[in-house]
């Protein structure tokens, strides 16, 4: 009886400590005049994300709203560590362009990562080893560079295209195509030439490793797991490891296949393997050597970046197409006007300002990573307001849900590819992260975004089953995704 009631007495004050402990954790923005949603005396704010009930962005949209609308920030909690949303625009702009030396680092990623190819790349990096990596990496995303990748590219879509038309001439197969799919084999495709060097055919079945190897990285509750760790909580990094250890395997091996094969017969193609390799041979610095898996994590951080959220952006502006036949034609018009009988050049696809307006609408409506963060690497006074951010707090911005406030967009989760709203440079580089830190492949992106929808648009005209319901953006993930699937059927023009 006396061991019972010793156990009892314990748990008793085990809870109790807890309780307390934790309510004094969750009081840290009250305590500084900070408004915050109601808490989970475990979870924080992030209860339905970390039980997998929410996607991300969901849970982050439901934090945004949950201020008084001229609030310009909120409070939150994940598990017990504060964080802070930003909502007004130019406290934004302040904390990631104007005072980015404040707030260089993501809290993506962690030192305590075993696997160097997710630590020590491009996307994870913190200073002062970031700024020079970006500024080795920088010169192979220049303009001229991506007029000389643009051939490859559209190499890529040739397959693409081929598959298409497989789908209408085939009896035997539904022309009821998932766009993700499709997008997801030609965005593979595309990274894998431009790259890694290699030519795939991710649309042929018995050629499509890279394209599976990555649908492991992102798929499945491994991936909810993984990209939901990294993001949110970076401490638990190095569960990830079982999960990302054979992807690793596999990029390091087609790396070093395509390096040494080049270096022994000095083949230069004007892709991203051809740089490695001059970083490779060239002076080193001590702050970050080109050598061993620092040259690998550079083109697996390249493949991890670029193939969700690219592949993401066509898949829905597609879906969009078909379910808006006048911007398809308006589209088609447009691509008609300017490359009818000529080469497709980066000059000539800089010139459809109406295909930025539907990409752009795209973006906006389905921005691939609906939340930004940085880290205050000392405190800061953050301007006008009279608080102060602690060395180590992070703030994070709900890319989506100020994205798609009605407060500055009328019919805000309508498709709108012509709408004009003040400040439409801000939402557009929100998308991709805004500020010195944001996406350094984002114009090779939106060309691969284009090279796809053009050709696609140019031959065929796009619909979709009505009856058939689909929901938009609610997959758990944190990466955003329609869980059902965006089904869109294609005709080949009548005129050909």
């Amino acid at each position: 009886m006396s061991l019972i009631y010793c156990t009892t007495i314990l748990l008793i004050i085990s809870i109790s400590l807890f309780y307390i402990y934790a309510k004094y954790k969750l009081s840290y923005w009250k305590r500084r005049g900070v408004k915050t949603p109601p808490t989970h005396l475990l979870f924080g704010n992030f209860k339905d994300l970390l039980t997998l009930r929410k996607p991300a962005g969901e849970v982050m949209r439901e934090i945004y709203n949950s201020a008084d609308p001229n609030d310009p920030y909120i409070g939150f909690y994940i598990f017990h560590k504060p964080m802070l949303l930003l909502r007004n625009h130019d406290l934004i702009k302040q904390v990631m362009i104007t005072d980015f030396e404040i707030f260089p680092n993501r809290r993506f990623g962690s030192t305590k990562q075993k696997d160097s190819i997710g630590l020590d790349s491009i996307l994870s990096i913190k200073q002062p080893r970031w700024k020079y990596l970006r500024s080795k990496l920088t010169p192979f995303l220049t303009g001229q560079k991506l007029k000389n990748m643009l051939p490859l590219i559209e190499e890529c879509g040739k397959s693409m295209l081929k598959f298409i038309e497989n789908l209408l001439t085939n009896k035997f197969v539904d022309n009821n195509c998932e766009m993700k799919d499709l997008s997801s084999r030609y965005v593979s495709d595309v990274i894998a030439s431009v790259a890694f060097g290699i030519n795939t055919d991710s649309f042929n079945e018995t050629q499509n490793t890279l394209w599976k190897n990555g649908m492991k990285i992102f798929q499945g509750i491994k991936g909810v797991i993984s990209f939901t760790i990294s993001f949110f909580i970076p401490e638990w990094c190095f569960l990830m490891e079982p999960f990302t250890k054979e992807p690793a395997k596999y990029f390091r091996e087609i790396f070093w296949d395509s390096i040494n094969t080049r270096e022994k017969i000095g083949f230069k193609r004007g892709d991203l393997m051809d740089f490695m390799l001059t970083l490779k041979n060239g002076e080193q610095n001590p702050i970050y050597k080109f050598e061993g898996d620092n040259l690998v994590a550079q083109l697996a951080s390249l493949y991890i970046a670029g193939f969700e959220a690219t592949s993401n952006v066509i898949a829905f502006t597609l879906y969009h197409l078909a379910c808006h036949p006048e911007h398809q034609v308006t589209l088609y018009n447009e691509i008609q006007t300017h490359l009818t009988e000529k080469q497709l050049t980066v000059d000539l696809i800089n010139k459809m300002s109406f295909l930025d307006c539907i990409i752009s609408e795209s973006l906006r409506l389905h921005p691939p990573l609906p939340i930004v963060d940085r880290t205050a690497i000392k405190d800061y006074e953050l301007p006008g307001t009279g608080l102060i951010i602690e060395k180590d707090i992070s703030i994070y911005i709900s890319i989506n849900a100020t994205i798609q406030d009605p407060e500055y967009f009328l019919n805000s989760n309508d498709f709108i590819p012509s709408r004009t709203v003040e400040d439409k440079k801000f939402y557009d580089s929100l998308v991709f992260g805004i500020g010195p830190r944001s996406c350094i492949g984002q114009r090779l992106a939106i060309l691969i975004m284009k090279v796809a929808l053009i050709r696609i648009v140019s031959n065929y005209t796009l619909n979709y089953e009505k009856d058939k319901k689909i929901t938009l953006n609610d997959a758990i993930h944190v990466f955003t995704y329609a869980a059902g699937g965006l089904y869109v059927r294609f005709k080949k023009h009548s005129h050909e």
